[in-house]
């Protein structure tokens, strides 16, 4: 088993993404919180100068109240404001000029006017228009008061603001218990998603990656015996289907290169095996017909000149059946179909093996219909299956035994060919094997019958060719039944 490489939590993608997350809530917060800074800093001014409009309210109607003279305001903002420590008051001329100014915390005046309009606004507003913005003349960082009254009610001679110190220093020092809780909050709620997220983002996804990764991993390395399984519907399920069919297909070609050069290794045996033999024979008949020439007789001569003959045949049509193999182990193989009648064709292998028949004693039946039967197929190839079948059929077969050749048109697209003869037949147990090259039933073995079990083999492979399929039938000591179909050929009629 390979040892898998795990990659470090730092680079994988789950890390990664719990980071950006936290990121992402965490910038949101703040961006959450500076969005509404202004909208929270509002509620609190308002709610500041509601609190102290009241108290400011009050100071502000009891200076209108009394009436005092405008010289003598300054001594008297210096004592009203000895009873209210945080108060401001600011006496303002109606064209906003400061004219005096006093409070119980020491200050100074940052600018000498102010907005009369403002102080109008103020004046005529309610609550529900709060908060009124002014700038506190001596504060930079308020900018709006807390009560403002005109001295005199027709033609004021001059304004009265009342202002609260504490309330603007209140806003500044509440900021970070305001939004620092909110901050907090944020960043916790953020790590909190982040882990979670990331946790569901490992299941769903990086544990299935890897998964796949551990297979291909495993799988480069030799050991297949990782099976992948992801039954999940979505992109990574698909994807680790086609990466498991993948696998599979290509175990299957492995197996085929497996299987092709076993039977290249096969086939070389083979044929050294079968080479040998005549080789051997030829050998020993020239070897005697060189050294021993001038004491043999003409009949003698004859007799192993003919051996060296049928040797040369013989390893002529193994050369032959050698050659087809190839072409068709390699799908080289070309196949020129063209109309011709079947029965012709039949007729004319069986005159070429009428001496061979006449000399081994077999009769032929003949089941033919009276149509004219065009199939549409190789005529050179067919030829070539019908005499593989036919020698077959002759070699297998005892003297005074019979062949019986049929054929026969199937729903007028099809024409089936059949060869049954009464030869030795083939055991249950080989008929799954005769289409394998080289092999050879015991039968054949036994009888010493000649062979060399290519015939059957590229009979098969022609016929597959020709989307058809060779089917055999046999019974011990009763005989054999091969059968193939071609497709009819049909002439298309032009108008």
């Amino acid at each position: 088993m390979v040892q898998f490489r795990h990659i470090p939590l730092y680079r994988t993608l789950t890390f990664k993404v719990s980071i950006a997350l936290i990121a992402f809530f965490i910038l949101n917060g703040v961006l959450l919180v500076l969005w509404n800074q202004a909208d929270i800093m509002n509620d609190l001014e308002i709610d500041i100068q509601t609190t102290y409009r009241h108290t400011a309210q009050e100071i502000a109607e009891e200076i209108q109240s009394l009436e005092p003279d405008i010289e003598d305001m300054s001594g008297f903002f210096d004592s009203l404001a000895q009873y209210y420590p945080g108060m401001e008051l600011f006496l303002v001329a109606p064209d906003g000029e400061i004219l005096e100014h006093g409070s119980y915390v020491p200050s100074q005046l940052i600018k000498n006017y102010t907005s009369i309009e403002a102080i109008e606004l103020f004046i005529k507003a309610d609550t529900s228009d709060y908060p009124i913005e002014i700038a506190i003349p001596t504060a930079t960082d308020l900018d709006f008061v807390f009560a403002a009254a005109p001295l005199g009610a027709e033609d004021p001679r001059a304004y009265v603001l009342v202002t609260m110190v504490e309330g603007g220093e209140d806003v500044i020092v509440s900021w970070w218990d305001e939004y620092g809780a909110i901050l907090i909050r944020t960043i916790l709620f953020s790590i909190i998603v982040a882990i979670i997220a990331g946790l569901l983002f490992w299941y769903f996804l990086t544990r299935r990656v890897q998964n796949v990764a551990h297979a291909v991993q495993n799988y480069r390395a030799g050991d297949t015996r990782f099976v992948l399984k992801d039954k999940a519907s979505d992109e990574i399920g698909h994807v680790a289907m086609h990466i498991g069919d993948m696998m599979e297909r290509i175990d299957t070609m492995f197996d085929e290169l497996g299987r092709k050069e076993q039977m290249r290794t096969e086939l070389l045996a083979s044929v050294s095996h079968e080479l040998q033999t005549p080789l051997t024979v030829m050998q020993g008949n020239i070897e005697t017909l060189v050294e021993h020439r001038e004491k043999m007789t003409e009949e003698e001569l004859s007799m192993k000149l003919s051996a060296v003959y049928t040797q040369v045949r013989h390893m002529s049509a193994l050369i032959d059946d050698m050659f087809d193999v190839a072409i068709l182990e390699t799908g080289q193989m070309p196949i020129n179909s063209e109309p011709f009648p079947m029965v012709e064709l039949v007729e004319d292998v069986l005159q070429s093996y009428a001496l061979l028949l006449e000399q081994s004693k077999i009769a032929i039946e003949r089941d033919y219909p009276d149509s004219i039967q065009t199939v549409n197929a190789d005529p050179l190839r067919i030829r070539q299956v019908i005499r593989n079948l036919l020698s077959n059929a002759i070699k297998f077969s005892s003297p005074g035994g019979t062949i019986r050749i049929t054929t026969e048109v199937k729903s007028n697209e099809i024409l089936c060919f059949r060869i049954e003869d009464t030869g030795i037949g083939i055991a249950e147990e080989d008929i799954s094997k005769i289409f394998d090259s080289f092999y050879r039933s015991k039968q054949q073995t036994e009888k010493t019958v000649k062979g060399t079990g290519l015939g059957l083999h590229i009979c098969q492979h022609i016929l597959r060719l020709h989307d058809s399929n060779l089917e055999v039938k046999s019974r011990l000591d009763i005989g054999s039944t091969f059968s193939f179909d071609l497709k009819l050929y049909k002439e298309v009629v032009t108008i």
